[in-house]
């Protein structure tokens, strides 16, 4: 199944010829800009391409069209809102969400534990509970005025014998109870993955990456190699001649993984500090 609803691809293929048009007024290739905005080639292709086969999860797309924008010139952010990155709908109600006509639900909706949210049909025990309720408060209200008439000629005798006073409160009105209102449901808020690392190649190195458990790649990139990795706990990457891999962490600025020449390995959590620094092992 597709990662996008029909209405992200339709916008993900606008924003994608625009962007590829802007490009090529500017005489860039594919290679120059992906180097610049740490991405692969390959991956700023299938952005151009809307080649959603190919792109990761949409609040990463969103994420690589503001950053080609920027790029560009463009206001990238501006661009970035042009795409909308929610991965489910709520819906009104779970027959919609059955018929598989309705935009928005997505096999990632179990994933991150999203529900249908439905508007509560009062049962017939329901209604009767308030219906009971009301009654009683009818009587309740009823009882209290009986004794409040029964009152009437001893509280009119008493008032004959004081001095004038201002009108007393209505204790009907006091009497009579407020409705609260019913609590709202929610629907909760899906939760992107909160780790997103870039790596860009100064020179040759050995290395080895480990998402979430499992050793994603391993072998030896090439001198202006640009690659992302993203991980919902955990990623470690081991890098030899760690003074030639630039890293940056969620979007902020690259630093060098250590010394030139050096073996080294880094591992991010959510919990990682802005600039990513956090080392787990050195070797000389």
């Amino acid at each position: 199944m597709s990662k996008l609803t029909p209405a992200q691809q339709e916008q993900l293929s606008s924003l994608g010829l625009y962007l590829q048009s802007v490009r090529k007024e500017q005489n860039r290739t594919a290679e120059e800009v992906a180097t610049q905005i740490f991405i692969r080639p390959a991956m700023l292709q299938a952005l151009e391409l809307a080649d959603i086969e190919s792109l990761p999860e949409p609040v990463f797309i969103q994420g690589f069209i503001r950053r080609y924008g920027d790029a560009l010139g463009l206001d990238g952010r501006e661009l970035a809102q042009q795409f909308d990155a929610t991965l489910v709908s709520v819906l009104p109600n779970p027959e919609q969400a059955k018929s598989g006509e309705v935009e928005g639900v997505v096999a990632k909706a179990d994933q991150y534990r999203l529900k249908v949210v439905t508007e509560a049909t009062p049962s017939i025990r329901a209604a009767g509970g308030r219906v009971g309720l009301w009654l009683g408060g009818v009587a309740l209200v009823a009882a209290v005025g009986v004794g409040i008439w029964a009152m009437v000629p001893l509280v009119t005798a008493s008032l004959s014998s004081r001095p004038a006073a201002s009108d007393p409160p209505d204790p009907i009105a006091e009497a009579t109870p407020v409705e609260s209102p019913e609590p709202v449901e929610t629907a909760p808020v899906a939760q992107a993955l909160p780790i997103t690392v870039n790596v860009n190649l100064t020179g040759d190195a050995w290395m080895r990456v480990t998402v979430d458990g499992e050793v994603t790649y391993e072998g030896i990139l090439a001198n202006g190699t640009a690659e992302t990795w993203t991980a919902q706990d955990e990623l470690t990457i081991t890098a030899g001649n760690a003074g030639a891999v630039m890293v940056s962490f969620n979007g902020n600025a690259e630093t060098p993984m250590g010394k030139p020449g050096a073996v080294q390995s880094q591992t991010f959590t959510p919990d990682t500090s802005a600039n990513g620094t956090t080392p787990v092992s050195e070797a000389q």
